[in-house]
């Protein structure tokens, strides 16, 4: 059962790491802003990375160190 949680965990990890690589190509090859609507949009999109992308990856390395923990018992 423990090995099945660390393929999930793997499998959850390889995936965060691939979807912050394609929001960051998307960020860094986006169009340049269009006006105001679009310029605030961009700054929403930035503060809202800044606050998920640490949380959720604060997240996947907690869970990490614990199924770590967890093996040397």
């Amino acid at each position: 059962m423990a090995e099945r949680r660390d393929d999930h965990l793997v499998g959850i990890t390889v995936i965060w790491v691939g979807l912050l690589a394609f929001i960051a190509w998307g960020y860094v090859f986006q169009t340049p802003p269009g006006g105001p609507y679009t310029d605030f949009m961009r700054k929403a999109f930035a503060v809202l990375l800044a606050v998920v992308v640490p949380s959720v990856s604060a997240l996947i390395l907690v869970s990490w160190v614990l199924v770590l923990r967890q093996r040397r018992r």
